[in-house]
C-alpha cells in the first residue's frame, strides 16, 4: 500500500510539472573559481534569478554582480570596483535554450543536455554552448552546469602585476532548483 501511495504521488507530481508552463527560481547559485597557485579566488552568488519554459526549453538567468560573496571583503571590493565594474555593469545575463528539450525525457536521475545561448558580462555578449544536467526533483527540476570563461573575452582587464594571481580561465559552476513557486 505504501509503495502505491508513493507511486501515485510521483505520478501526480510528474503531471504537475508537465502541466506547468514555466519553472523558476530566485535563489539559484553560481560560483566561480579564478584561483591560481599564488591566490585562492572563489566567490558564490546565491541570489540568481532563472526561468525555464517547459514547452520549448527556452532558458534565461540574470544576476547582480555585487551579490557575489568572497571570503575576504577586500577581494570583493576589488572585484566590483576594478574588474567587473559593478556600478557601470550591474548585471550578467544568459539567454538561450536547452537543445532537444522535452520535459517527459527528464528523468529522476541526472541526464545530460546541451544548452546554447548568449552570455552577457561586463556589457559584452558572447555565444556559449555547454553541457548541463537536468533531473526531476521533488521540488521541480534540478539543473547543473560547469564551464570555463576567459575574463579577456568580456573585456575584463587584469593588471600585469596581478596576472599570475588571477586565472586566465575562470571555472563557473551553476546550480538551480527550478520550481513553480
Amino acid at each position: 500500500m505504501k509503495n502505491s501511495i508513493s507511486a501515485a504521488i510521483l505520478l501526480l507530481f510528474g503531471n504537475l510539472i508537465i502541466g506547468q508552463t514555466n519553472l523558476k527560481t530566485s535563489e539559484g547559485a553560481i560560483t566561480f573559481n579564478a584561483s591560481t597557485p599564488l591566490e585562492d579566488i572563489y566567490a558564490v552568488n546565491n541570489e540568481v534569478n532563472a526561468i525555464l519554459q517547459l514547452e520549448n526549453g527556452q532558458f534565461a538567468a540574470v544576476l547582480l554582480m555585487k551579490d557575489f560573496r568572497f571570503k575576504r571583503a577586500l577581494m570583493q571590493e576589488h572585484f566590483n570596483e576594478n574588474y567587473v565594474e559593478s556600478e557601470r555593469y550591474p548585471k550578467a545575463y544568459f539567454t538561450g535554450r536547452i537543445i532537444d528539450f522535452n520535459i517527459e525525457e527528464v528523468p529522476y536521475s541526472e541526464k545530460e543536455f546541451t544548452i546554447e545561448g548568449k552570455l552577457t558580462i561586463h556589457g559584452l555578449t558572447r555565444s556559449l554552448t555547454t553541457k548541463n544536467t537536468l533531473k526531476k526533483h521533488t521540488d521541480g527540476i534540478e539543473m547543473k552546469s560547469v564551464f570555463m570563461i576567459k575574463p579577456e573575452e568580456f573585456n575584463i582587464k587584469v593588471p600585469k602585476l596581478l596576472f599570475k594571481k588571477i586565472a586566465q580561465e575562470v571555472l563557473v559552476e551553476v546550480h538551480f532548483l527550478l520550481n513553480t513557486q
